[in-house]
């Protein structure tokens, strides 16, 4: 009797230690309020939730060919804001916006680079980690 009674604390402290593991890996998975808009053949998409896989299928789909092409993504926990548009089929230009919101007075960090160092970047951008020093920025105004 003593035995099967073991057997059971013990089958019954695996159980919860498995729930406590589950649970604590639940908490480790960090929300992320980014949208994205985009300018494509398929259309124009706005203000939308995207992930980082679904953002990289679409900045894999944007066809450099199709002028007015862009892509960009905004973090709202962040304000940061990131825009891009495929020159050709590894080089992209890319506009990090200065002030991202209703206040904005024009400037960003702006940069070329490769697929793959932008592709990086991202990676970055979606995991809410520094991701501006991954390219050699310069600064411009816009006027609107």
């Amino acid at each position: 009797m003593i035995h099967s009674t073991i057997s059971k604390i013990i089958v019954q402290q695996e159980i919860l230690y498995d729930e406590l593991v589950k649970q604590d890996q639940i908490q480790n998975v960090k929300f992320q309020n980014i949208s994205y808009f985009m300018n494509s053949v398929k259309g124009y998409v706005n203000n939308t939730p995207v992930d980082f896989l679904k953002a990289m299928s679409e900045m894999e789909s944007l066809d450099y060919k199709f002028d007015g092409n862009f892509i960009g993504f905004v973090n709202e926990k962040t304000k940061e804001c990131l825009q891009f548009i495929r020159r050709e089929k590894d080089e992209w230009y890319v506009e990090s916006v200065i002030g991202y919101g209703k206040g904005w007075d024009g400037y960003c960090w702006c940069a070329h680079s490769k697929t793959q160092k932008i592709t990086d970047m991202v990676r970055l951008f979606f995991e809410e980690v520094p991701w501006f020093g991954m390219l050699s920025w310069k600064m411009r105004r816009f006027k609107h």
